[in-house]
């Protein structure tokens, strides 16, 4: 399987995702794959659709303290929600050279999800890695970061992006 980074507006990143009914050698291939492109292009999360799959699927490693700390999520859900997060700067690879203050990610998650294994599982943090499972379970219901923004920052966005997709045409 040959898969690439999709980059916005493409269509895919729109898309719902789809429940992953069995964990199949493929499911395990497709993961693989999404963890050695999110490492390659040096993020910290990718979902399935930034490739192309509408299948529920994240992959995430913060690498705390330079050690690979990988989570690899089936169906992920977000169960519980609260507070605020103190507002942070997003970037995403399916958005590549835009990064924008975002401020409406909730502080503290609680996740469930299916680990690889096929074991059900339930993550619960107030940590910034709260945020890279909001900003990836965002991707498995085709929101973006950049549609989280202000009203004012989107418009904003859209100028800035209409240069950094002229400035990768020229580059090519």
């Amino acid at each position: 399987m040959k898969f690439e980074i999709k980059v916005y507006p493409d269509p895919v990143l729109r898309k719902k995702a789809e429940d992953v009914r069995e964990i199949n050698d493929e499911i395990i291939e497709i993961l693989d794959i999404m963890k050695d492109m999110m490492y390659s292009y040096k993020g910290i999360g990718l979902a399935a659709e930034q490739i192309g799959l509408t299948k529920k699927l994240v992959v995430i490693d913060l690498m705390p303290d330079g050690k690979s700390e990988l989570m690899q999520l089936i169906n992920p859900e977000i169960i519980e929600s609260e507070g605020i997060y103190e507002e942070h700067e997003e970037g995403c690879l399916s958005v590549p050279g835009y990064y924008d203050v975002v401020r409406n990610r909730k502080k503290g998650v609680k996740v469930k999800y299916i680990d690889r294994d096929g074991n059900d599982r339930v993550i619960e943090t107030d940590d910034f890695i709260s945020v890279v499972l909001q900003h990836e379970i965002d991707h498995l219901n085709g929101t973006l970061f950049v549609d989280r923004l202000s009203p004012i920052r989107r418009n904003v966005f859209k100028k800035e992006w209409k240069k950094i997709q002229k400035e990768r045409q020229e580059a090519q």
